[in-house]
C-alpha cells in the first residue's frame, strides 16, 4: 500500500509538470510563430513588390496579399486582398493555450524593455484591437494612420497562465530586425 501510495504521488507530480511544460511549450510557439510571421510578410512584400497587410486581433494574425496588377482603391480596409495565412491561438496543440494567452496590443515605436514599457503595455486582452500593419515593398512598415511612420513596432503578448501575469514583447524594427523579449513582469 505505501509503495503503491508513494507511485501515485510522483506520478501525479510528473503529470502535473509535464502540462506546466505542455502549456509553456505551446506558448512560446505562438509567440515564435508571430514572429515568423511578420519576418515572412515583410520578406514576401519585398519579393513580390506589393503591399502585404497583417490584422492583428487579440487571438490572431492573418496576412493578406494585395495583388500589385490590381490593388483595390484602400488597401488598408480589413479584410481586402487575399488571405495567405494566419497563426491562431486556438489552433497551437489543440487548443492547449486557451484564453490563457492573448494579444494585448500593437503600438508604433520601441523602447527598452528595461524601461517598462509603460506606456506600451495595454493591460487588458485586444483593448485597441483589431489593428493592420502595412508592409510596403521596399521593406518598411507602418500602422494603418501611423503619427510616427518609420519608428518601429511594439507587439505585446500577455501569459496570464499564472497568478503572475507575463508578456512577451515582440519589437520590429525599421531596418527589419525583430526581437522577442519573454517573461517581462507586469507594470
Amino acid at each position: 500500500m505505501i509503495v503503491l501510495a508513494v507511485i501515485t504521488i510522483v506520478a501525479t507530480l510528473a503529470f502535473v509538470g509535464l502540462r506546466n511544460n505542455q502549456w509553456e511549450g505551446a506558448y512560446l510557439r505562438f509567440t515564435d510563430d508571430l514572429v515568423g510571421t511578420m519576418i515572412q510578410a515583410r520578406n514576401r512584400a519585398i519579393d513580390d513588390q506589393t503591399i502585404v497587410r497583417v490584422e492583428v486581433s487579440q487571438d490572431r494574425l492573418e496576412v493578406f496579399w494585395i495583388d500589385p496588377d490590381d490593388p483595390p482603391p484602400d488597401p488598408t480596409v480589413a479584410g481586402t486582398g487575399t488571405l495567405m495565412w494566419g497563426n491562431y491561438r486556438d489552433r497551437v496543440d489543440g487548443g492547449l493555450i486557451a484564453d490563457q494567452a492573448c494579444i494585448t496590443g500593437m503600438e508604433p515605436g520601441i523602447s527598452a524593455p528595461s524601461e517598462g514599457n509603460a506606456g506600451v503595455l495595454p493591460v487588458a486582452c485586444g483593448t485597441d484591437l483589431p489593428k493592420s500593419i502595412l508592409f510596403q515593398p521596399d521593406g518598411s512598415f507602418a500602422l494603418e494612420n501611423d503619427p510616427l511612420p518609420d519608428t518601429g513596432m511594439t507587439l505585446v503578448v500577455q501569459d496570464a497562465s499564472s497568478p503572475q501575469v507575463y508578456y512577451s514583447i515582440i519589437e520590429m524594427f525599421p531596418g527589419g530586425l525583430i526581437r522577442k523579449f519573454d517573461e517581462i513582469p507586469a507594470p
